[in-house]
């Protein structure tokens, strides 16, 4: 299998000499370049830096969109002379060539394309962007977007991306012709340049939980079972406050659906107990029942848990000759204690004292 950023690389070429080719720009030289009749040589090339605008800190699970703004902060470096003129028509020529030279540091069609590394947290939902183009040595910046998902489970920290740039730049200009008859000629020569840039997103540290055990004792038709979930704080930040709570529906109902866990450090957990009623139509097996945590971060903030779900099971009703027959042998031996007593007695008033 290809690896991403190569395909991701390869594609966004393509895309870029598509663009290069429904615009009309030559992909060499102006079928009238001549190099002998170039008046001079401009040193200078376009170059983009790329910075997110805004926060660049989100939450595993977010899924936002990324604007990037594009600087070209390129300059010209300084020009020489390949030939003089030869006479004034030569000198107006070689001025009208310089003006337009000094646009080779401008940008052409940017196509923007932001990718993550194979195995990253984050993913890309966006294709190749279009910034435009972009003129160099005045600050000038074009902005492209992206949408991007962070993955729920990704642990906090800075995820590495690479913005691709491609673009046509003007690399040199030829001009020709009488100027003073308004009669001139304007060849150009274009190239391609790419960049990479490279972009960095941060994963914020936050308090995650998952139940890391279940009991029940819940009987259909009866009242006050007894639900006890287990939390472990799985994130990376201390919980504080945190208060469980369930969701119940039919056939159960409660009184009694929130539960205090106090603070919990990264790696702790607590238990957490709820009474619940059962209805006595109830089918018996296994229910998903919603919880969440209600906590406040290290900043003081409120939050609440991604929902998660706890399994009960609800058990038979006992009956009522069940529920007796655990006393029937000590009301037994009760009663015959009694009656042992009641002969031992008699037999010690009406025999001892003869």
């Amino acid at each position: 299998m290809m690896n991403k950023t190569i395909l991701a690389a390869l594609l966004s070429i393509v895309v870029f000499a598509t663009i290069a080719a429904a615009a009309g720009l030559p992909d060499d030289l102006s079928p009238g370049f001549t190099f002998s009749k170039n008046f001079y040589d401009v040193y200078g090339k376009p170059n983009l830096t790329a910075t997110i605008i805004g926060d660049n800190e989100f939450e595993r699970g977010d899924e936002v969109t990324l604007e990037i703004n594009l600087i070209n902060e390129a300059v010209v470096l300084g020009f020489e002379s390949d030939r003089m003129p030869d006479d004034d028509n030569e000198e107006d020529l070689a001025k009208m060539e310089l003006g337009y030279e000094l646009q080779q540091i401008d940008a052409i069609t940017v196509t923007a394309m932001l990718i993550a590394p194979v195995g990253s947290p984050i993913d890309v939902k966006s294709g190749p962007q279009q910034a435009g183009s972009i003129r160099g040595g005045e600050g000038a910046h074009g902005t492209v977007e992206f949408n991007i998902e962070i993955d729920e489970n990704a642990p906090a920290g800075i995820y590495p991306l690479m913005l691709l740039l491609d673009y046509i730049y003007q690399k040199n200009v030829q001009t020709s012709g009488n100027v003073s008859e308004s009669r001139t000629d304007v060849n150009f020569w274009y190239d391609t340049l790419n960049q990479t840039q490279p972009i960095t997103i941060s994963v914020r540290k936050l308090a995650d939980f998952e139940i890391t055990g279940v009991s029940s004792d819940i009987r259909a038709g009866e009242d006050g079972g007894v639900l006890r979930i287990t939390y472990t704080n799985t994130g990376e930040e201390i919980a504080a406050d945190a208060i469980a709570r369930i969701s119940v529906t039919d056939p159960f109902s409660s009184t009694d659906d929130q539960a205090y866990l106090g603070t919990l450090a990264p790696g702790e957990s607590a238990t957490a107990m709820f009474v619940i009623d059962a209805d006595s139509h109830a089918t018996l097996k296994p229910y998903g029942i919603d919880t969440e945590i209600r906590f406040e971060d290290e900043t003081g903030k409120s939050r609440i848990s991604e929902s998660m779900t706890a399994t009960a099971t609800i058990s038979p009703e006992i009956l009522i000759s069940d529920k007796i027959k655990p006393y029937i042998m000590p009301a037994v031996l009760i009663v015959l204690l009694v009656i042992i007593a009641s002969g031992v007695r008699y037999y010690l008033k009406n025999f001892t004292e003869k």
